[in-house]
């Protein structure tokens, strides 16, 4: 009788692992990922100094990711670079990719910010780098891309990064991030960062304060007040990225 049991068992066993094979999920390979790609924009912009950094320019054309634009803010301030920048690009065959909007003022102004925000598309991606900064590596789109793929609720993003030209690393604090569901929002590293990262779309949602002077010269200080309401209305969305992703230039000529 054990005989016959155990033969009997024996021929289950095929029938088992056949059933369980029916029942996993099919390989990754075979599924089609609804978005692979986010839309980038990079809009770079000048503050205090009137000269854009080749290198500034040379980092976003060297990244291996394709899915992105560069939206310049041309002021008088800046119009003995634009011709360099073109030239940049053209070589690059990449002149497609940039778009250049002409302001009157001497230097930049909070309103001007503010008219070219209002003119992207809502699902792209802001990457909002300061003239004379630059990316750190090649890679900096691919790892954007990842984060903002794996987490939709991720909306706003900053990163650590290295002063030039000692390559110290930056001051964020990503430690700072315990403070982000607090009502001291002026507080929140996001507003600090050089580099900041957010969905056009979040901006848009923002109603103009009527008490706040537009017409202030866009300034890392102004730029902190003027994004409060944003950092205030997504602050259980913001993520740290401990990884550097630029260089932040605090001795620029």
């Amino acid at each position: 009788m054990k005989r016959y049991l155990s033969f009997f068992l024996l021929l289950l066993i095929p029938a088992f692992i056949l059933f369980f094979k029916t029942k996993q999920s099919p390989p990754f390979t075979e599924l089609t990922p609804i978005e692979s790609e986010k839309s980038f924009v990079f809009l770079i912009y000048s503050t205090e100094t009137p000269k854009t950094s080749e290198q500034n320019i040379s980092s976003i054309l060297e990244q291996k990711y394709e899915n992105y634009r560069i939206i310049l803010m041309e002021t008088k301030n800046l119009n003995s670079s634009i011709n360099t920048i073109k030239t940049m690009i053209a070589k690059e065959n990449k002149s497609h990719l940039l778009t250049i909007l002409s302001f009157e003022d001497e230097s930049p102004t909070i309103e001007c910010f503010q008219e070219v925000l209002h003119i992207l598309k809502n699902d792209e991606i802001v990457i909002q780098l300061e003239c004379n900064d630059w990316l750190a590596h090649n890679q900096v789109l691919t790892k954007l891309n990842q984060i903002y793929l794996s987490n939709n609720e991720t909306w706003l993003t900053y990163s650590q990064f290295l002063e030039y030209p000692s390559y110290q690393k930056g001051s964020i604090d990503p430690y700072m991030k315990k403070m982000l569901r607090t009502r001291y929002n002026r507080k929140i590293p996001w507003l600090s960062s050089p580099l900041k990262i957010y969905y056009a779309s979040l901006f848009k949602q923002i109603k103009t304060d009527p008490t706040f002077n537009y017409k202030k010269p866009l300034l890392p200080e102004t730029l902190d007040l003027y994004f409060l309401p944003l950092a205030e209305y997504s602050k259980n969305h913001i993520r740290f990225i401990d990884d550097v992703l630029y260089v932040h230039n605090t001795n620029p000529q």
